[in-house]
Order: structure tokens, then C-alpha cells, then sequence
């Protein structure tokens, strides 16, 4: 009883934070292919990609959010985002690396994209390319934010 009392104060009390602070509620499609080297036309690589994750997160305007994906000793790929203060603009930075001998690692960053406006990014470490399509929204509403989250 002592925990649901708890977490029902915890709860209560960050009520006004998220009704005063706009969410951005951010999708993300993440694509890998093997290739030896960079594609010359990063949309064709995008029909001809793997889709293999598909995050999807909400954040408060201001906030800093990261997904990482991967397995800690071999691959890891983390992105992260960070929606301006009005959660109007955000920036997304994505970083890739692989250990084969070394450690190898490229990073691929966006800044100031405007909210609703997608935004495709890629890096290439050895013969994997990772691309990653991203795009965030503002919502002052969280169930707005989780229906459009949602819809494909």
C-alpha cells in the first residue's frame, strides 16, 4: 500500500510539468544494408534497405532523449534527439559502431529540423550502412502525441 501511495504522489506531482511543457513525440525507422562503400543516392539505398527497427518515443520540449540499440561488446547504434525549448525545432544525432578488430565508428548529425518535417541520415562503418529516417511533432496533448505515434 506504502508503494501504490508512493507512486500515485509521484505521479501527481509531475502532472503539472508535463501539462505546462509541449511533448515531441519522435519516430524513427532505422534501415541497414552490407555494402562496401557509400552509396552515391542515399534514396535508393532507402528502397533497397532492410527496415529493422522502428522506435518511437515522446519527450518533453527542451528534454534530451536517446535510443540505443545493439549488442554492448559488438554493435551499438544510439541516437539521440533534442527538441528546442518551444519544441518547435529538434536535432538528432545518430552514431554507429562496430567492432570487428577495433573499434569502428562514423556519427551523423541534423540540427534545427523544423518539427514535422522528416529528415533521412546515414553512416557507413565497414560494410554495414545504417540509414535512419527521422521525424518529430509537437503536441501539447499526450494522447495526441500516442495516436499519432500510432498511425504508419
Amino acid at each position: 500500500m506504502k508503494y501504490l501511495v508512493t507512486a500515485l504522489l509521484l505521479t501527481l506531482s509531475a502532472w503539472p510539468v508535463l501539462a505546462e511543457s509541449p511533448l515531441v513525440a519522435v519516430k524513427v525507422d532505422i534501415y541497414r544494408m552490407q555494402t562496401d562503400q557509400s552509396p552515391p543516392n542515399i534514396i535508393a539505398a532507402f528502397n533497397r534497405a532492410e527496415l529493422e527497427h522502428q522506435p518511437r518515443l515522446i519527450t518533453c520540449a527542451g528534454k534530451e532523449a536517446r535510443i540505443e540499440i545493439g549488442e554492448q561488446d559488438k554493435h551499438m547504434l544510439s541516437v539521440t534527439l533534442l527538441p528546442s525549448d518551444d519544441g518547435e525545432y529538434y536535432s538528432a544525432n545518430m552514431n554507429y559502431k562496430i567492432k570487428q578488430q577495433d573499434w569502428l565508428q562514423a556519427s551523423s548529425e541534423s540540427e534545427q529540423i523544423p518539427q514535422g518535417q522528416s529528415v533521412l541520415m546515414s553512416s557507413h562503418v565497414g560494410e554495414q550502412l545504417i540509414l535512419m529516417q527521422v521525424m518529430g511533432k509537437r503536441f501539447d496533448d499526450i494522447d495526441l502525441a500516442k495516436q499519432w505515434l500510432a498511425l504508419e
